[in-house]
């Protein structure tokens, strides 16, 4: 069991999951959450849309989540946490399906990797949070690792969305590099809010900074690998 106050970094955690949805929105906004608006092409897919609105379900109970620990309702949290880990299992089930079909049909960002190249991208960064996500259910009853766990897999989750958010601006060719970025420099505030707040970093955090390590190096390797190429040739080619 955790030997932290019950409820002490509660708002922080809310406030970093609020920040990681509002990453999320803003990088998918234009296409898929405003697409409706914007009319931007191409129309999306049946897989796109039942994964899009999966996905936006689970960040939204994650809030949710955060928020009802924040006030002290423990209870509920915890009855929800297997609607939690069944959303998160579509999720990345759906998210593996739809990677694998856009990488099929030679869909990719604009000035991004080739799509069977880029698809490394999705599919490594969701293996990472499924990690996560795992090591958070196994520790359900060690709050102290559970937190930690279960908001650094939403972190990694952040990556689609804010390779995005630089498209718009002009740095289309960055936004693999910014994806990485952007889910590390949330993972680094976390753990240094963990060393302000109990003048340690958590071994959970560590746990985590070797998960995104390792999968961001395996992306940086698939990009030039044709060994990954060889892999994602074979996974597209039914």
């Amino acid at each position: 069991m955790s030997n932290e106050t019950p409820g002490a970094d509660a708002r922080f955690y809310v406030t970093m999951a609020v920040i990681a949805a509002l990453l999320i929105f803003a990088g998918f906004a234009p296409s898929f959450y405003l697409k409706p608006i914007l009319q931007a092409p191409p129309p999306l897919s049946s897989l796109t849309i039942t994964h899009g609105v999966i996905f936006t379900a689970w960040v939204v109970l994650f809030v949710v989540q955060s928020t009802l620990i924040a006030q002290g309702r423990n209870a509920l949290h915890r009855q929800l946490g297997m609607l939690g880990a069944i959303l998160f299992g579509c999720v990345i089930t759906l998210g593996f399906s739809t990677a694998i079909t856009a990488g099929s049909l030679g869909h990719a960002p604009p000035e991004s990797p080739p799509p069977l190249t880029f698809m490394a991208l999705p599919l490594i960064a969701l293996a990472g949070a499924a990690l996560l996500a795992i090591a958070a259910f196994w520790n359900r009853r060690r709050s102290d690792w559970h937190k930690r766990q279960m908001i650094s897999a939403l972190f990694m989750m952040t990556g689609p969305g804010t390779a995005r958010i630089g498209i718009p601006l002009g740095y289309a060719a960055n936004s693999v590099a910014i994806s990485m970025v952007g889910a590390e420099i949330l993972l680094a505030l976390a753990m240094a809010y963990d060393y302000r707040a109990h003048q340690r970093v958590h071994a959970a955090y560590w746990w985590a900074a070797g998960v995104f390590a390792a999968t961001h190096a395996a992306v940086v390797w698939a990009f030039s690998s044709p060994a990954w190429l060889a892999f994602a040739q074979a996974l597209t080619a039914g």
